[in-house]
């Protein structure tokens, strides 16, 4: 980090959170309230430089307001409450189209390649931008779709990219690295992949983690912050893999 950035930080922090956006921390962003305080306090001061340095825009006519960028810097900043990524500092820009969006995909098999389009929620495009629905967002954050969070899924996606963290897992879930990390990846990934009979009980982890290790490192850092006892309970070394990466235990919050 250059002394300039470093200083500006100090700068930033050092000024009063602004009333209005506190007032919408309170109102729309749940996990703030279940924070204890020194992380309250945290969280605000990672608000402050995450919005200073990150370019958000509206697309599809969607139009930008505090709300909705305090929303999506609140929950990107709880994964780096411990300061994993250093405020993604790859991350240049955020897109926020007001509903799902239609993306481009170029799909190989067998050397032919196919072109076409697909509907989607949200993306990350390799570490310089992320792509959000707002209404994906909401449904989120108001109930409709409880214990998922877009927010934390494609800024886990960030993270990931960052530090090759389910690099060392093929999609098959077989491992090409050894270490406790990817070993325990693996083991519950393969576990999600391929279940060996049907539950009578729905996974705390969706089954779109068996996507690939990428997605299903997503969907568990989902269920880490979204359900955490019940990630504990169901998975305790996929909690305590998170628990040690993130530097945070969310049973703990109330």
């Amino acid at each position: 980090m250059s002394l300039i950035r470093f200083l500006k930080r100090k700068w930033i922090i050092q000024k009063p959170f602004p009333e209005k956006w506190l007032s919408l921390l309170e109102k729309h962003v749940p996990v703030y309230l279940k924070l204890p305080g020194h992380l309250k306090e945290l969280l605000k001061s990672r608000i402050v430089i995450f919005l200073d340095e990150k370019l958000f825009e509206g697309c599809g006519g969607l139009v930008l307001t505090d709300k909705i960028k305090i929303i999506i810097a609140s929950y990107a900043s709880v994964l780096i409450l411990s300061e994993p990524s250093d405020y993604y500092p790859d991350l240049q820009s955020i897109l926020v189209y007001p509903d799902e969006y239609i993306a481009p995909v170029n799909e190989e098999s067998d050397g032919i390649v196919t072109e076409g389009t697909e509907t989607r929620k949200g993306e990350y495009w390799n570490l310089g931008t992320i792509v959000l629905s707002w209404k994906d967002i909401r449904d989120n954050i108001y109930g409709k779709q409880k214990g998922q969070n877009l927010i934390y899924h494609e800024f886990a996606h960030q993270l990931d990219h960052r530090y090759g963290l389910t690099a060392g897992v093929d999609e098959q879930g077989n491992i090409h690295r050894d270490d406790r990390w990817t070993q325990t990846l693996a083991k519950a990934y393969r576990r999600l992949r391929y279940p060996k009979h049907k539950r009578g009980q729905k996974s705390v982890l969706d089954n779109y983690g068996a996507t690939n290790p990428a997605e299903f490192f997503s969907v568990a850092t989902e269920a880490f912050f979204e359900n955490p006892v019940r990630l504990q309970n169901e998975q305790p070394e996929v909690y305590e893999l998170l628990k040690s990466f993130y530097d945070l235990d969310p049973t703990g919050w109330n």
